[in-house]
């Protein structure tokens, strides 16, 4: 046996460092990603090669490319989502038994993670078949354990979005139902150990898109109540307050959201281009002209990234098409 090999089997055998993910992700949560470095690297000298601290590892790479609207990273998310398999691979030949439930959710998951990445680099069927995969682990987690409530939070982003979005997919055998979908995520919601507020977040901007904006107005604030100043629940209040026309509302939480994009070393300008534009509809639908007008010159001064501009190509036409208008409402 490989001494990586028997490191795997000693670090299943003697801890577990999904009970630290709780607090690991209630810091991503809080976008405190140095902090949630740390921890992780902590977690790797007390858990060396256990593929939970890789999965914890691509999730903390995972949570920036969503805040950040990014790719920066996604080579090492990747590296570390084949070692959790990998890792879980040698587990598996040498303690099969060994808690089955835990290595198969951690399966679901790195195939998961992956599966978004790929699916938002524009890898459309590597992802969708990645993410049907970490479907059938976590399908095989809750079989084996149906008191694992954290995999029906996997499973259940995967069943709404396959019935939602996932067009030809619906035709296929055993293709699940939003009904579905929204079940499994509201049981880890009430009972997952690590992934409520991973389900929470998930599930507000699935009522939005269902326009049922008094549940989704009780979820934000249930998120915000939690972390306050989270983008993860900023971002579909401000949704919301757009959707609802409370513009004034709308334009102080964007304001909020551009003061903290702008403090960020490792925002690609993107976020900020965009939040820009949504302070010049809400100035405009405020009767503000010269706010709008400032607000859309502000947008076009923004320094961002290639990845970025070619992004937010509509969003920058917009800002010159209001400034081409001049003080038209």
């Amino acid at each position: 046996m490989s001494g990586r090999a028997v490191c795997v089997a000693q670090t299943v055998r003697t801890g577990n460092p999904l009970d630290q993910y709780e607090a690991l992700f209630d810091t991503l949560m809080g976008h405190y990603y140095g902090v949630a470095d740390s921890m992780c690297s902590k977690l790797d000298s007390i858990w060396p090669a256990h593929p939970a601290v890789h999965y914890a590892k691509a999730s903390i790479i995972y949570a920036q490319l969503c805040d950040f609207e990014d790719t920066t990273g996604t080579t090492i998310l990747e590296v570390e989502a084949e070692k959790c398999l990998s890792a879980c691979e040698l587990w598996e030949e040498q303690a099969p038994d060994s808690a089955e439930a835990e290595r198969e959710y951690l399966i679901g998951a790195a195939y998961s993670v992956s599966g978004l990445t790929r699916h938002r680099q524009g890898k459309t069927v590597d992802g969708i078949r990645r993410l049907m995969t970490s479907r059938s682990h976590f399908d095989r987690t809750i079989e084996i354990d149906p008191e694992f409530y954290d995999a029906y939070v996997g499973r259940g982003a995967y069943r709404y979005a396959a019935a939602q979005n996932l067009g030809f997919l619906r035709w296929l055998p055993g293709v699940p139902s939003k009904k579905q979908g929204w079940a499994d995520l509201t049981l880890g919601l009430e009972r997952s150990k690590f992934s409520r507020f991973a389900a929470l977040s998930s599930m507000v901007w699935l009522v939005i898109q269902e326009e049922n904006y008094e549940l989704a107005d009780s979820m934000v604030k249930a998120g915000l109540e939690r972390f306050p100043n989270s983008r993860t629940f900023l971002m579909p209040k401000l949704a919301l307050e757009k959707k609802t026309s409370q513009w004034k509302s709308a334009r102080e939480t964007a304001l909020m959201l551009l003061n903290q994009y702008k403090q960020l070393e490792l925002q690609n300008g993107y976020e900020v281009i965009g939040l820009y534009r949504t302070l010049m509809d809400c100035s405009d639908m405020l009767g503000e002209t010269e706010a709008a007008l400032n607000y859309a010159r502000a947008g076009l001064d923004v320094a961002a990234t290639p990845y970025a501009l070619e992004r937010r190509k509509d969003t920058l036409k917009a800002l010159r098409a209001r400034l081409s208008r001049k003080d038209a409402r």
